[in-house]
């Protein structure tokens, strides 16, 4: 009797605890199959709305909505799909967390979230016209230098021809350390040694020893290769070709060797939206091959044995991975340059037009044939609009027959504020100064022409704006700005827009939405109007406005035009030479 009182104690405590363990289980098991339920249905959906909104961080509206367009009011995973697939970014991202355990897809509220992230840690905050630009604002720029067909022998291009590309780090030439990798097995050539890694392995190049002015190659056979982060996860996109490791003085440099038409596959994409017409991506490719070729005889980066950087300060590159359009705009075009005297041209190019493009007087350079103001409407008239009263009577107009027009930025309203940023400003100026003296003339009170802003002891503050000089294009040859003891004359396109990009509280776009405001003033082409809430700048067109307006390609492609009849409407009768 006291065995069975004994076991029955015993079995008492087993069931107690077997009781509580299950108990706890159903508990666990129930808290985790509600969360699953509220987060991890395969049937959950989000608004339209909502996808929207997650997405407007891209500054890249009109790409949004016309990625809406086909988009039910409830999106499903497929309608996402789709969506990525129209912002261009579905085969870059195509590793994002949304499969459950049996390998369905779904979309989540949180998965927008996970997707913007994912978005800011590959490429930065900062995207336009459904492409991916550092700025965000600016766009291919003066910095080609003068080649004659002396100098630049084409004959020696050919399929196979590369361009070295200096990789930017933080906007530096070079960083303390760079970590890469591959997604196959890889090899490093260095010191007259080969040594082959795994796919994935991260190897820093301060593991390599290299003494300064040394250097080490790295290949992969069947793979392509990319940087990664001190987490030693992927942090760029992949490249073609080899990367070269530079030891520098300050840190180390990486070059990417690549042939011509491969990286045309990543410049083009980051340069114009892959969802423009045809027509219009092939002549992106032409000017941006035409672009390349001439910077291989250029001599740009001497130190780092490199023909141009991966910025906006020659073409975006590698920013955002090409989908089949403009893989097969690039191979249409394979070895088509445009060419003047057997040179290639300085085939610049911007976002959109106002109406009427520019030519090289903006910058203070003497005038090339094919770079010359050109109509950017079907009457192929430019306007008379160098008075004030005419260039404010045409910028409050809304021409809807401009190829430009669709740009939300073909006609934009800024707001300034004088009175902040009066340090920086000033800052800036005497910057310019002492870089472009050209660029800068400084008057004291008595308008007596100075030196510099450093002889005007104490120059005030900023009083008033005033156009000095109009072009016949419409963009500001020259800007007054009046301070309280002096005056400076501002000249350029770029230091304009970059003074005033410090005082501009709002911005608004064609149809009256607020835009975030940049800071760099979207184009030259405005009008200054007194307000009394300060200073109104009512403008058009974004970019510098030299070249071929990629809207204004858009727009004639729209209307029936190919690419030859686009690039003689910007160019003018210059050569289209093919090289291979």
């Amino acid at each position: 009797m006291n065995v069975w009182k004994k076991l029955n104690k015993n079995n008492f405590v087993v069931l107690s605890l077997f009781v509580l363990c299950m108990s706890l289980i159903l508990l666990i098991f129930g808290v985790s199959n509600r969360d699953t339920k509220e987060t991890f249905q395969p049937n959950d959906y989000a608004t339209k709305s909502a996808v929207k909104d997650a997405f407007l961080f891209l500054e890249q509206e009109e790409a949004i909505e016309v990625a809406m367009t086909d988009c039910k009011e409830e999106i499903t995973y497929g309608d996402y799909e789709s969506f990525l697939k129209q912002l261009h970014l579905w085969d870059v991202l195509s590793d994002i967390d949304s499969w459950d355990e049996k390998g369905n897809q779904r979309l989540l509220l949180d998965d927008l979230s996970n997707t913007r992230n994912q978005i800011l840690d590959l490429f930065g905050t900062t995207f336009e016209n459904g492409m991916v630009s550092p700025s965000g604002w600016e766009e291919l720029h003066e910095t080609t230098k003068e080649v004659t067909s002396d100098q630049a022998d084409i004959s020696v291009l050919n399929k196979n021809s590369k361009i070295r590309v200096l990789l930017l780090q933080a906007d530096q030439p070079t960083a303390s350390d760079i970590l890469f990798s591959a997604n196959e097995p890889f090899e490093i050539n260095w010191h007259g040694q080969i040594k082959t890694k795994k796919r994935k392995q991260v190897i820093a190049a301060s593991q390599l020893r290299l003494k300064e002015g040394e250097s080490a190659r790295i290949t992969s056979k069947k793979g392509k290769l990319y940087l990664a982060d001190q987490s030693k996860e992927r942090r760029s996109l992949m490249y073609d070709g080899s990367f070269e490791i530079l030891r520098c003085q300050n840190g180390y440099a990486v070059i990417n060797e690549v042939t011509i038409e491969k990286y045309l596959l990543g410049v083009v994409q980051s340069e114009m939206p892959a969802y423009f017409e045809t027509e219009a991506l092939k002549a992106q490719a032409v000017c941006a091959r035409t672009y390349a070729c001439r910077q291989l005889f250029c001599d740009n980066y001497p130190e780092y044995h490199a023909d141009v950087d991966d910025s906006v300060r020659f073409q975006v590159y590698n920013k955002i991975a090409p989908d089949e359009r403009v893989i097969a705009a690039v191979q249409a075009t394979k070895g088509m340059i445009l060419t003047d005297q057997n040179a290639p041209i300085e085939a610049y190019f911007f976002s959109a037009s106002h109406g009427v493009t520019a030519g090289l007087n903006l910058w203070n350079l003497p005038q090339k044939f094919y770079l010359k103001p050109v109509a950017g409407n079907a009457t192929k008239m430019i306007p008379s609009i160098q008075k004030e009263e005419q260039f404010l009577a045409y910028i409050r107009e809304k021409d809807e027959t401009a190829y430009d027009y669709e740009s939300n930025l073909y006609r934009w309203k800024a707001m300034l504020n004088l009175d902040k940023n009066q340090e920086n400003a000033k800052q800036l100026l005497q910057k310019i100064c002492e870089n472009n003296e050209n660029c800068v003339i400084v008057k004291d009170r008595n308008g007596k022409q100075v030196l510099s802003l450093a002889d005007i002891r104490s120059i005030g503050n900023v009083q008033r704006l005033i156009v000095g000089e109009r072009d016949i294009s419409g963009g500001v040859l020259k800007l007054r700005i009046q301070f309280e003891n002096g005056e400076v004359v501002l000249s350029n396109e770029y230091y304009i827009r970059q003074l005033l990009g410090l005082w501009v509280e709002t911005l608004q776009n064609k149809d009256g939405t607020f835009i975030k405001a940049p800071d760099l003033l979207p184009s030259d082409y405005f009008a200054i109007v007194p307000v009394k809430e300060g200073i109104c700048l009512l403008g058009g067109g974004l970019g510098h406005g030299i070249g071929m307006s990629q809207y204004g390609a858009n727009g004639l492609a729209k209307l029936g035009a190919d690419m030859n009849t686009i690039l003689t409407t910007y160019y003018g009768k210059v050569e289209q030479t093919k090289l291979y």
